[in-house]
């Protein structure tokens, strides 16, 4: 039996190799990084700056659901080198991590032999590969779950409380990698402590209370809104993007046909073998680390390779445990081959040579070939142009495509890097309102769920040529796909020949047929537009919109269904901007910009806000109440209720700031202290004020007779 240190330099060396490769096609590569791992990587470059301005706060709360610790592992290293340097080093890192961890795994069920043979597996599975030349963070996870599976195996039971509390660090950093880390661990580790028969259940508690303080600076302030995001990601989003329903055979069969593609195809072969012979040997823990997550990920409709990636350090050591089982006289022959397949395996991903072929009875390809690219996708030139022709002045650029070399993720992450100050937004909802310019692009736009709404922004722009008259094109560059890059501009021409009275007619009369959109049962309307020459141009110093009452909507979107009725409201536009040119040939109103949008007065009746909230798919089933000079809100979710009595404060940032008192969850008073991290899961207008292209205010807010009064604030 050859000794552990041989078998520790076989890993050691096998990683180098794969490390080297890696390095290369990274230093080879120029392709911009595509979607999450661009948007990784603009994370990284803040966390960067906020390292060196020492800004924790900042670093906790930058994101909604990834945790910084990979992102700013990156920002570190990226002190000291390019950000993308500093992504490949981490991605090559955590490979030798999970080899590392993948061997000892491996040692421990079977001898030195099977760890061995596990981390080969595991380190030149085709998937592996890929996902070391992407800056994602399921790599890292995997090398974690398996590090947690390490640990959790050395706890004999829980019953070790010294072990059980470097377990409880490893699932501390698992969970600040990415929240599903306990899907991967959760099984494995009740199977043990239902094996230690309550022995372990101080051990387990100790483990779970250390994984808590580590990883609650990230997630205390998130654990409310938490369980409705992955709720989200795992069904609601997945369903608009168009993935089967889990329980179809497409589902269920998603992640089973792609097994050769993830794990290769000897790999695969001998983990169909290793199931039986893991079984047979009693490695419930084993198995239990494999299956149970397979299935959960099964039965989930949003379906991505990306998911069963940390899946592969426990599959390995089971396939790796299926070639022990090998007749001696055919095993060496075995490793042979599997050598070859992993020498080929990597070559393929990496060169794409040899070529990946396609696999008619599972329908995928062999394996994910990447061969590095070299060509030029114009970024820095758009950027260029963009930067001298806004001269300094804030813009907001709408990236029309989502393409996965050309969308608004590697633009934003290019101008966040080089520091540019560029807002980008994806493509616009009719009207473009707030945009500066626009980037578009011929040919492919990226994937079907969202091809439509870019196809429909070209579309437009073709079709109306009073739009494309306000925004020209400034700028044209051929990309590498053969299609078309064009760059539009803001540019307010004057109408000539029309008085500006007859503009601002045609104004108020579009802007009459427009309220259709969003409100309905209007009684008592009344407009008046303030302006002068500027009208010209499309510039109006101030709209406002009155009505007795009115009931508003998304009118345009049938699935909305809340509605809310008000009285005596009062809307005003300051510094606005329309498109002339369509009120006077079209009589439409266009809006493109607001300098501030008010609402200054308006009554909204308890009854009515119930109402609305009853037709919010989120809130259907809260309610609300008059309590003197506040609402008394109860808020019920999946879990605890929540209840709370809310004031409304009028506020600079935001259009309303929610003050609340009495905070409850399912009964239990919460602390002062902890009572934002229940209310900003359930605040709307932090985000509203986000996604608004202009500023929108609210006048004075009060509670009295049992409605929300909001008044006029000069």
């Amino acid at each position: 039996m050859e000794p552990r240190a041989g078998q520790w330099a076989r890993v050691a060396g096998a990683f180098l190799v794969l490390a080297a490769v890696a390095a290369a096609w990274w230093a080879i590569d120029r392709r911009p990084p595509e979607w999450d791992h661009a948007n990784h990587l603009e994370r990284a470059v803040l966390c960067e700056r906020d390292l060196r301005t020492g800004d924790v706060r900042a670093i906790l709360e930058r994101s909604s659901f990834y945790p910084p610790l990979v992102i700013c592992l990156a920002g570190a290293a990226s002190m000291a080198m390019s950000i993308e340097a500093a992504g490949a080093l981490v991605m090559i890192a955590f490979l030798g991590l999970g080899m590392a961890a993948v061997y000892v795994l491996g040692s421990a069920a079977g001898g030195g032999s099977v760890g061995l043979t596990a981390a080969l597996l595991f380190g030149t599975a085709p998937f592996v590969v890929f996902s070391t030349l992407r800056f994602q963070l399921d790599l890292p996870l995997a090398a974690l779950v398996a590090l947690g599976l390490v640990a959790l195996s050395a706890t004999d039971d829980f019953t070790r409380w010294g072990r059980a509390a470097l377990f409880g660090v490893v699932c501390g950093l698992g969970m600040l990698t990415k929240p599903t880390f306990a899907l991967y661990l959760l099984a494995p580790a009740v199977l043990l402590l239902a094996r230690s028969r309550r022995r372990g259940l101080a051990g387990a508690a100790l483990a779970v209370l250390v994984a808590a303080m580590l990883s609650l600076p990230w997630f205390g302030p998130r654990i409310f809104g938490l369980g409705a995001q992955l709720e989200a990601r795992a069904f609601a989003q997945a369903a608009e993007a168009g993935h089967p329903d889990p329980l179809t055979l497409a589902g269920l069969a998603f992640y089973p046909r792609l097994l050769v593609f993830q794990m290769g195809f000897g790999a695969t072969v001998l983990l169909a073998v290793g199931l039986v012979v893991a079984a047979a040997r009693r490695k419930f823990v084993l198995l239990t680390a494999v299956v149970a997550p397979f299935a959960v990920l099964g039965l989930i409709q949003n379906k991505n390779l990306r998911y069963a990636l940390p899946l592969l350090g426990g599959a390995a050591v089971v396939a790796a445990l299926g070639l022990g089982a090998v007749p001696r006289g055919g095993r060496r022959a075995a490793a042979v081959v599997l050598v070859v397949f992993g020498v080929a395996q990597v070559a393929a991903v990496t060169t794409g040579v040899p070529p990946s072929v396609w696999v008619p009875g599972l329908g995928t390809w062999w394996l994910p070939a990447t061969p590095p690219e070299r060509v030029d996708w114009r970024h820095a030139e758009i950027l260029a142009l963009l930067e001298r022709d806004r001269r300094g002045a804030p813009a907001t650029i709408s990236v029309v495509p989502n393409f996965d070399r050309f969308s608004v993720s590697n633009f934003r992450f290019y101008a966040t890097r080089d520091g540019l100050g560029l807002r980008f937004v994806r493509a616009w909802d009719d009207p473009p309102l707030g945009i500066d310019y626009m980037v578009l692009k011929t040919g492919e736009v990226g994937p079907t769920w969202t091809a439509e709404k870019s196809r429909r922004v070209a579309t437009r722009l073709a079709t109306d040529p009073h739009l494309a008259r306000v925004f020209p094109v400034i700028g044209e560059f051929p990309l590498p796909d053969g299609s078309l890059a064009t760059v539009r501009a803001r540019r307010m021409q004057p109408v000539t020949g029309t008085a500006p009275a007859a503009i601002a007619a045609a104004v108020e009369a579009g802007l009459r047929r427009r309220l259709d959109d969003v409100a309905r049962d209007i009684e008592g309307l009344e407009i008046r537009l303030v302006y002068d020459e500027a009208i010209l141009a499309g510039r109006i110093t101030r709209a406002e919109v009155r009505a007795a009452a009115a009931t508003l909507s998304e009118y345009t979107r049938p699935a909305v269904t809340a509605r809310l009725a008000v009285r005596d409201v009062t809307l005003a536009f300051e510094d606005l901007l329309v498109n002339p040119w369509s009120a006077v040939a079209e009589g439409r109103f266009d809006p493109l910009d607001a300098g501030r949008v008010r609402l200054e007065t308006a009554t909204i009746t308890v009854p009515a806000l119930q109402t609305y909230l009853a037709g919010l798919k989120r809130f259907r089933r809260s309610t609300v109440s008059a309590e003197g000079d506040a609402l008394g809100v109860v808020v019920r979710v999946a879990g605890p209720d929540v209840s709370a009595r809310v004031r409304l404060r009028s506020a600079a940032d935001r259009p309303v700031v929610l003050e609340a008192a009495n905070v409850r969850v399912g009964g239990v008073p919460v602390p002062a202290a902890l009572v934002n991290w229940v209310i900003r899961h359930f605040d709307p207008f932090p985000r509203i004020a986000g996604r608004m292209p202009f500023p929108v205010e609210l006048g004075d807010v009060r509670m009295a007779d049992a409605a929300v009064r909001i008044s006029h604030r000069p």
